[in-house]
């Protein structure tokens, strides 16, 4: 769907509340028109609409991939062990890129 309707061009996609209320972009703000950039061979303007998306891309790919293939040889979903520490980066770097493309 993402492929063959352009967010810029629909507005049947979601809106992110936080840029509605106050016209401040959250950390995913652009990402739905990224991936849409993306799948078109636009990685120009992908990063233009969303970097930490574009770069943390191939990553969540990598994630999907390996949680699929343990489904395939072992028939359940694999629980992913984060270490606390990974998560406050993560947070501490989703709250900063927010603070940051705000400026």
């Amino acid at each position: 769907m993402i492929y063959q309707f352009s967010p810029s061009e629909h507005s049947f996609y979601p809106r992110c509340p936080l840029y509605t209320l106050t016209g401040w972009q959250c950390p995913g703000c652009g990402a739905t028109r990224a991936l849409y950039s993306l799948l078109h061979g636009h990685l120009a303007s992908a990063w233009a609409y969303n970097q930490l998306f574009v770069a943390l891309l191939p990553l969540i790919v990598l994630v999907a991939l390996l949680q699929f293939a343990h489904v395939m040889w072992r028939g359940r979903w694999y629980a992913v062990q984060v270490k606390p520490a990974f998560v406050y980066a993560g947070v501490v770097v989703l709250l900063s890129f927010g603070v940051i493309r705000n400026l």
